[in-house]
């Protein structure tokens, strides 16, 4: 398919200019001829009038995914964990009751206003229907703490992933055990501090890599054993800072780093990274891929712009994908079977045809501008929180007839007010806007969040306790009572505490307890991987031109894919 730019634009929220590619405009035309399929009039879909950037935060802020709160079910009053504040206007459900049949939300159902804007009419809809307190689906087991999640077990703050068991403080996985403080992560055992890892077992401090064991303080590594401090190194075993050494030897030397002290662990993390920043790198990370751009791509096929993506074909401007996805574009999270996408958040579970949606899955097809429709959910208009239902706008129901009339007439109402092809506006989001994923990607301060008319999440008027505890340095040091004890991060100053279960991770492996609360143990590995941007640089050995996420000014050697895997591999 042709490549070349079509228009050159201008966003319409913070002004920097972006290309919209002939591929994109293809697929545009594709989603109309979808739709057009099934409702039976043309249905133009234009260009994007904001950027990627500004198309993304745009959607992340409809989703918190790791602030919890303890409040009521509005239903059967019973306690439960929310990612809604008590103090917020919601109508919010626990898991049972929304659920089940004691309610039903085809009642909120409202007559389209022609003299409205949609947007404003979405707005009352979504703020009226009870909202699921947390999204946890399959059986969950001594999980509480858990949210946008799928059959867990012995699991405590762990966010955005299925089937995981006895872990703690991780976001992003699938099929894991025993693993604590990681961020995407899939059929691993036994890892601790590890980013965007896959096939690891007995793994600490490892960033990208696959299929290494019982390894400390890798990156860009495969298939390594017995390794330490090492960077792109392949099938290697007893490797020091990329030295080979013998078994015996290795041994010797590997007790002389310390890291159940924690003086001497953040001094080694220091020089550790002044080591992987001397290292060559790949101009973006992935593997069985075919004509790809973006950052840690596997098994992709025609997939551009888009980060963190396995299994898909067909996609652009996508992250988050990690169950696989095919015909997508500005879709964050999920997939597994999902097919054709635009502009949308958090959808899969053999979902077709979607546009602008929010939470749309399990067998939904052909919904625009809906949220929470689940289960075989066909043909919606925005709507809110239908499962099983057919034909229906504001949740109110219609025969097909009336049903494609209605949509066409909404469809050319949101034209002519400038909000068709516009996901959802960040104004009309429940949460503040610090609580949400986009807080975390695109940070503002209070005064500028609220000046843009967006919500904002005011701190409790508590202080948080000053730490009288001092933590041992070393880890054979630290008695059981520390569970016992309120700590404050060093960073933020927040409480947290050492549960029982990660203590004996600690002691087991040798690791010192670390001084920082999750979230900002959080941050910093979110902070280790590259930026969501591509830049244009050139291979540091062919000279060829490469897309990286490596900026310009960083001090990185860049390869290109062909010279990265001639010289390691």
């Amino acid at each position: 398919m042709n490549n070349g730019i079509a228009v050159q634009k201008k966003c319409a929220n913070c002004q920097a200019d972006f290309p919209v590619y002939e591929r994109d405009m293809a697929f545009y035309e594709k989603v109309g001829q979808t739709f057009k399929g099934s409702l039976e009039f043309d249905m133009d879909i234009p260009a994007p009038t904001e950027c990627w950037d500004c198309r993304q935060q745009r959607r992340q802020a409809h989703r918190n995914e790791r602030h919890l709160y303890a409040r009521k079910c509005d239903k059967c009053q019973k306690d439960m964990i929310a990612i809604f504040s008590a103090d917020k206007s919601d109508t919010v459900y626990c898991k049972d009751c929304w659920w089940a049949d004691g309610w039903d939300p085809m009642e909120y159902g409202m007559d389209f206003d022609f003299s409205r804007p949609f947007f404003e009419q979405w707005k009352e809809l979504y703020d009226a229907v009870p909202k699921l307190g947390l999204i946890v689906l399959g059986e969950m087991q001594n999980s509480d703490y858990a949210h946008d999640a799928y059959r867990l077990k012995n699991c405590y703050l762990t966010f955005d992933g299925e089937q995981a068991w006895d872990c703690l403080y991780g976001e992003t996985f699938l099929k894991i055990k025993d693993c604590m403080d990681f961020l995407t992560i899939s059929q691993s055992e036994l890892c601790y501090e590890v980013i965007n890892c896959s096939n690891c077992y007995d793994c600490r401090f490892c960033r990208f890599c696959r299929t290494c064991n019982e390894s400390s303080f890798l990156v860009d590594c495969v298939g390594c054993k017995n390794c330490f401090a090492c960077a792109n190194l392949h099938q290697a075993e007893y490797c020091i800072l990329n030295k080979q050494y013998s078994e015996e030897e290795y041994k010797k030397r590997i007790a002389g780093y310390k890291i159940g002290s924690f003086k001497v662990l953040e001094e080694f993390k220091k020089d550790f990274e002044k080591f992987v920043v001397a290292q060559p790198k790949r101009a973006y990370r992935g593997v069985k891929n075919e004509d790809v751009s973006g950052d840690n791509l596997n098994n992709c096929k025609d997939v551009y712009h888009s980060f963190d993506v396995v299994g898909s074909r067909d996609c652009s401007y996508c992250t988050n994908l990690e169950i696989g996805a095919n015909d997508c574009f500005d879709v964050d999270i999920w997939g597994d079977k999902l097919n054709l996408a635009l502009n949308c958040e958090c959808v899969g579970a053999g979902a077709q045809n979607l546009m602008c949606d929010y939470y749309v899955a399990m067998n939904a097809s052909n919904v625009l501008y809906s949220a929470f429709c689940w289960n075989g959910a066909n043909d919606m208009f925005g709507c809110m929180a239908l499962r099983h239902k057919k034909c229906c706008v504001l949740n109110k129901q219609y025969s097909e007839e009336e049903y494609k009339d209605l949509v066409k007439r909404i469809y050319e109402h949101m034209v002519a007010n400038g909000e068709w092809g516009q996901f959802f506006p960040i104004e009309t989001s429940s949460f503040g806007y610090n609580e949400t994923v986009a807080g975390e990607f695109y940070p503002l301060s209070r005064e500028d969040a609220v000046a843009r008319g967006y919500n904002w999440k005011e701190k409790e008027a508590r202080e948080f306790l000053k730490q009288k505890y001092e933590i041992p340095d070393r880890i054979e040091d630290v008695p059981d009572s520390i569970v016992d004890e309120v700590l404050a991060c060093i960073d933020c100053g927040k409480n947290f505490k050492i549960v029982s279960q990660e203590l004996v991770y600690y002691r087991k492996h040798g690791v010192a307890v670390p001084r920082r609360c999750s979230d900002c143990r959080h941050l910093a590995r979110r902070g280790s991987k590259n930026p969501r941007r591509l830049w244009e640089r050139t291979c540091a050995r062919s000279g060829e031109a490469v897309l990286t996420a490596y900026a310009p000014d960083r001090p990185e050697e860049i390869l290109s894919t062909k010279e990265y895997v001639k010289e390691f591999f």
